[in-house]
């Protein structure tokens, strides 16, 4: 008995270590500045309600062990963590009480990884077409040449824009003025096979963002469609689990540099959205946050997951947007057309206002 309650406190022990650890990691992602070629930035992809689930069964070994008081000191520094690493923002209340000049135009702009239309591409059109959304992103938006002269004859009063049927389109019922496909240094990789990352370069696609001028009733609106590099490894191996994901990470931080190197150059209002493949607590998000503001966040206190839409366990999907939009009625809807949630935000735009930026 004594050698089971001795056992039972090293593995209590070992989890209070690994849970701060891995908390204080994803703190350090959260809120400051780390090194895209730091390790650190690991920490920010691990979900913060696993350790929490993980937190609960160490507060009840060392209470069994008889570590009350440590584990009372524990329980108080785990909900400080709890607090500071949830997906939350204060911004809401903020943007609550915020209005904007001139003439007021309401757009809706939905974001949505469609799966590369494993649920049925004709499904998406009808709902697309059916509902009240202005502007789509869509992302793993993989069409073949005959499917995507089918959805342009399909999609109703959208006007479809893909990059060449990789992996993004943007679907408007606004005119646009100007399209772009701007290709990033990383290269495809495959959605639903395995992936050797000394490989991906022998296809010799690179990935790409899509950037959309669109006359929002005489506003000119820059709307983007991005997602940023997933995958599987190339097979079940740790090494090569460890070796993908020292890719993955190199390839986003890679991406998202060229991303908002890109759009600080842009003038005028600014939305871009679509599935990152970052949960909230990552590096990734902070640096994008210092440039634009999360329109889910600006509208409710809480993120909401995004995937996996049979078990939601994390947000991945997102919509962000330049100061001079005020956001209205961000939700997270499932359709039931994909693995993720669509994410849909209305933004409000004042002429004057936006004229006089």
């Amino acid at each position: 008995m004594k050698l089971i309650k001795t056992l039972l406190k090293i593995v209590a022990y070992s989890l209070v270590f690994l849970t701060i650890l891995f908390s204080s990691g994803a703190m350090l992602c959260k809120y400051f500045e780390i090194s895209e070629n730091s390790f650190i930035q690991v920490f920010g992809y691990l979900s913060f309600y696993w350790i929490i689930t993980i937190s609960i069964v160490t507060i009840i070994l060392l209470i069994v062990t008889g570590k009350r008081r440590i584990s009372l000191y524990y329980f108080l520094l785990m909900f400080v963590f709890f607090i500071l690493l949830n997906d939350f923002s204060f911004s809401w209340l903020r943007r609550k009480g915020s209005s904007v000049s001139g003439t007021v135009t309401s757009f809706k702009v939905a974001a949505y990884n469609v799966k590369y239309y494993s649920y049925g591409i004709e499904k998406i059109s009808k709902y697309a077409r059916e509902s009240d959304i202005d502007i789509l992103l869509l992302s793993e938006s993989v069409l073949t040449t005959e499917n995507l002269e089918w959805l342009r004859e399909d999609a109703g009063t959208f006007t479809v824009y893909t990059d060449g049927g990789h992996d993004l389109a943007l679907l408007s019922r606004y005119p646009v003025t100007d399209y772009k496909v701007i290709e990033l240094p990383t290269y495809i990789a495959s959605l639903s096979g395995p992936n050797d990352p000394d490989k991906l370069k022998d296809s010799g696609i690179h990935r790409s963002f899509v950037h959309a001028v669109v006359n929002v009733n005489g506003t000119q609106v820059n709307l983007l469609s991005l997602r940023l590099t997933a995958g599987r490894p190339k097979d079940k191996s740790l090494a090569e689990a460890i070796k993908w994901g020292k890719y993955l990470l190199s390839a986003q931080n890679q991406e998202v540099s060229v991303f908002l190197n890109y759009i600080n150059s842009l003038k005028g209002p600014v939305i871009f959205g679509g599935d990152l493949n970052c949960p909230p607590n990552a590096a990734i998000i902070h640096r994008i946050r210092k440039y634009v503001a999360d329109s889910y966040l600006d509208d409710n206190y809480v993120g909401s997951f995004t995937f996996k839409a049979s078990m939601p366990t994390a947000r991945l999907d997102y919509i962000f947007h330049s100061p001079d939009l005020v956001v209205r009625n961000s939700k997270v809807i499932n359709p039931k057309l994909s693995d993720h949630f669509l994410i849909k935000s209305e933004f409000l735009i004042g002429k004057n206002q936006v004229n006089n930026n």
